[in-house]
């Protein structure tokens, strides 16, 4: 699905120290699920645009990237372009005939329904691709990308706080918001009328580390 009404606002900048727990990274890798937002100027290919992304390289995007939607259907070519509004899912390998029939190259590609072939137009305008990742490809890039920041809409980040509730409070030590500090159970509330923030998570000892340096 497109987004066409993101604003191209400044980024707030909210920042998340995660304790070490095992589940901590793997939690907010599922945030990813949800789609987080990267700035494109003009038309992109899908392979340009995750080269440029921390976790992934061709080897990568060649081998492991097993099924590829744009905006909810399935292509095959790494080469098609995007542009801002659309929005890109991926998955490692899938289960089952869902699997077959919607991998990238499948043998069981015949089975797909195919859209109406249209030619590909470059575009000019900025704004951002929504990037969706699944099972092993979020768990596998989330915690790099979450590391260096990604953009993400205030109020995906809200929700996905709200329903993990109890769950992943215990997995954060601190949060900031533009380097200030800010209540953890507060925080669903302080970012739910944002409209792009830019969320970066540290695990506590590293920051502290850091600080020292």
């Amino acid at each position: 699905m497109r987004d066409d009404n993101i604003v191209d606002d400044q980024p707030v900048q909210v920042t998340l120290y995660l304790n070490k727990a095992p589940r901590a990274a793997a939690s907010m890798a599922g945030l990813l699920q949800r789609g987080y937002l990267v700035p494109v100027t003009g038309s992109v290919s899908i392979v340009k645009l995750l080269i440029g992304l921390p976790g992934f390289d061709e080897t990568y995007i060649g081998e492991e990237l097993q099924t590829i939607f744009v905006n909810g259907l399935p292509v095959d070519d790494v080469y098609r372009l995007l542009k801002p509004g659309d929005t890109l899912a991926l998955s490692a390998a899938m289960p089952g005939l869902a699997g077959a029939i919607f991998r990238k190259g499948g043998l069981h590609g015949s089975l797909r329904t195919r859209p109406e072939a249209k030619k590909e137009q470059q575009v000019e305008e900025s704004g951002y691709v929504t990037v969706k990742l699944f099972n092993r490809v979020s768990a596998d890039t989330g915690p790099q990308q979450l590391r260096a920041g990604i953009c993400i809409q205030g109020k995906i980040l809200a929700r996905f706080l709200d329903k993990q509730g109890m769950r992943i409070l215990p997995l954060l030590e601190r949060a900031e918001i533009k380097g200030f500090a800010v209540a953890l159970e507060e925080l669903p509330g302080r970012i739910g009328d944002l409209q792009v923030v830019l969320l970066r998570t540290f695990y506590s000892r590293s920051h502290a580390l850091r600080g020292n340096g």
